[in-house]
């Protein structure tokens, strides 16, 4: 995806009161209509982070569409539970104003003492990594099409926007390309469950697995590198 001029995004509510953001750009939400909050809570957190969590005292974890912090800062909280050292990557190639996310209503539902924590997340300098205790930040402003990987993942958050609005995300040589930057035993997790993807995924190495979605959504995936695939 080529970077152009940001149009202006807009906040949405969704149905259980939390924020999610519009991009006119994509004409796409950020987040699903149902509930912001809980679908990343389901797919990124519940499926994602607690299912790697375990057995491990440090967790690399590649998040691919930065946006508005959310899936970030809920792995942040969750992380005050299992105290591990987590070294977390985001991907975003149009980050969002801070002026514009210091008016998401996410912390009217679960506290106001993260709140610092995640504005200081959008602060954070790109390409430089940022500490918040055992929890430290790496953004970078860059294309995913053409980033090269310098790092290997535990863990990755798959958070782009849909095949429908953005299909050249959601190929055989973007998982690939991620396959290859995962260590054994690396989970993927994303939203998506459609069938091109699991294809896709399936075909550039993962094991694939159909988990129950998310409120409003029937199926989600997550993906697992068992081992190495190699290609002729």
């Amino acid at each position: 995806m080529l970077k152009t001029e940001l149009m202006q995004p807009e906040i949405v509510e969704t149905q259980e009161g939390i924020h999610t953001v519009y991009s006119p750009e994509v004409k796409e939400h950020f987040h699903s209509l149902y509930g912001s909050m809980q679908e990343s809570i389901h797919v990124f957190i519940g499926n994602g982070f607690n299912h790697s969590v375990h057995h491990k005292k440090e967790i690399r974890i590649l998040e691919m569409g930065f946006g508005t912090g959310l899936n970030a800062i809920l792995t942040f909280r969750e992380n005050q539970i299992y105290k591990r050292n987590i070294y977390y990557t985001a991907l975003d190639i149009q980050p969002l104003p801070l002026t514009f996310v210091s008016k998401l209503n996410y912390f009217e539902y679960f506290g106001k003492p993260l709140q610092p924590v995640f504005q200081e997340m959008h602060r954070a300098d790109w390409f430089r990594w940022k500490s918040f205790g055992n929890f430290s930040l790496l953004k970078l402003e860059t294309d995913i099409l053409e980033h090269r990987f310098d790092e290997h993942y535990d863990l990755i958050y798959y958070d782009a926007f849909s095949p429908a609005h953005q299909p050249g995300l959601w190929s055989f040589e973007i998982f690939h390309k991620i396959f290859l930057a995962c260590n054994p035993g690396a989970v993927l997790v994303t939203y998506c469950a459609k069938g091109d993807v699991k294809r896709a995924l399936l075909a550039a190495g993962f094991e694939v697995e159909t988990l129950r979605g998310p409120v409003g959504k029937r199926e989600m995936i997550r993906g697992i590198k068992k081992s190495e695939v190699i290609y002729d």
